[in-house]
């Protein structure tokens, strides 16, 4: 009877008897820690949920992709006040096609392999904000001509930009540019609609083709082997 009496009290508790608190032990090799360490620095325990392990700190790549996004929403919006005077009815066109384009800029950042110039950024700014304006005019003076030049449709550009981030900054700023927009994007194929079919397409988009690949200090392939591939 003793005997039996003795096993009984050697028995372990019950799992749900254990205090909750008590930290995890890892083995040797996990994280660095050996036994009897407990949880890692940068690791902490939920205080109502037992067992669960949260990191206290987001990953340092949804930091950089947050802080891209902000400095893209904070470079576009200035440029569009700097356009047009920050006015209500200029918002109205620009704030939701600066929120979409911020909006891309996080969800498909850059890869790490993508790597902006400094230079290449500070040309894109300044040559991307003339376009804005003489692309104004130029709709501008097409619509109210005596004689309205206008044929609206769509046409297919084939760009030279990779996957990514480049090609989708590069149909965005399509879209922000007056009298064009991106309607569709397949592989390297963008579905442009313009509000004159007649214009010379390559002419208006190879240039920012160009600075967008500048941007990301990317080589494009040369014109003409490029059109070599054109169907």
């Amino acid at each position: 009877m003793n005997q039996y009496a003795d096993r009984l009290s050697a028995t372990p508790q019950p799992l749900l008897e254990r205090p909750a608190s008590r930290p995890v032990q890892f083995p040797l090799g996990v994280h660095g820690q050996g036994a009897g360490h407990g949880l890692p620095a940068r690791l902490t325990r939920e205080a109502d949920l037992p067992g669960i392990v949260v990191d206290a700190h987001p990953p340092r790549r949804v930091r950089r992709h947050i802080a891209r996004a902000g400095f893209s929403l904070a470079v576009l919006a200035g440029l569009w006040v700097a356009l047009t005077g920050g006015t209500a009815q200029g918002w109205m066109i620009g704030g939701p096609a600066i929120l979409a384009a911020t909006a891309l800029i996080f969800l498909y950042p850059a890869p790490p392999r993508w790597r902006l110039s400094p230079v290449g950024a500070l040309r894109f700014g300044p040559w991307f904000a003339l376009r804005l304006l003489l692309g104004a005019l130029d709709v501008a003076r097409r619509a109210l001509g005596r004689r309205p030049r206008l044929a609206p449709g769509c046409r297919v550009f084939r760009t030279r930009l990779p996957e990514g981030a480049p090609r989708l900054l590069f149909a965005n700023v399509i879209t922000l540019l007056p009298g064009t927009l991106t309607a569709g994007l397949h592989d390297e194929l963008l579905l442009i609609h313009m509000l004159d079919t007649d214009a010379d397409l390559e002419a208006q988009l190879r240039p920012l083709e160009a600075r967008v690949a500048a941007l990301f200090r990317l080589r494009t392939v040369p014109p003409h082997l490029a059109l070599e591939n054109t169907p």
